[in-house]
């Protein structure tokens, strides 16, 4: 993974944990990739609150959950009890795995 890093980091001009954000989201929910702009290093928040409006409950608190982590800001309101309740396992694993190790970009 160090060396994927290292590449995102070269390639985009990312910090390494912008990069390691990268392929967390890439690799865990690839559907939310177009919300970023790697290059600008920002998030699209117009397309990423479009996209909440429509996509699956799921898909949605996903893109909160990835979105506030990038922001470092709760800005698409990110609901614990919703995630819990609404999630599948496999997605309650990535956001529980994600506060036993936080990073932030």
């Amino acid at each position: 993974m160090t060396d994927n890093i290292n590449n995102i980091t070269l390639n985009l001009g990312l910090s390494e944990e912008q990069a390691k954000f990268y392929l967390w989201v890439d690799k865990n929910m690839p559907y939310l990739m177009h919300l970023f702009d790697f290059e600008k290093r920002e998030v699209n928040i117009e397309r990423a609150n479009e996209f909440v409006k429509y996509s699956s409950d799921g898909e949605a608190i996903m893109a909160r959950f990835a979105i506030g982590i990038w922001c470092n800001d709760d800005i698409l309101d990110f609901n614990f009890i919703d995630a819990v309740r609404t999630l599948d396992e496999n997605n309650v694993l990535i956001v529980t795995n994600w506060m036993k190790q936080p990073f932030w970009p």
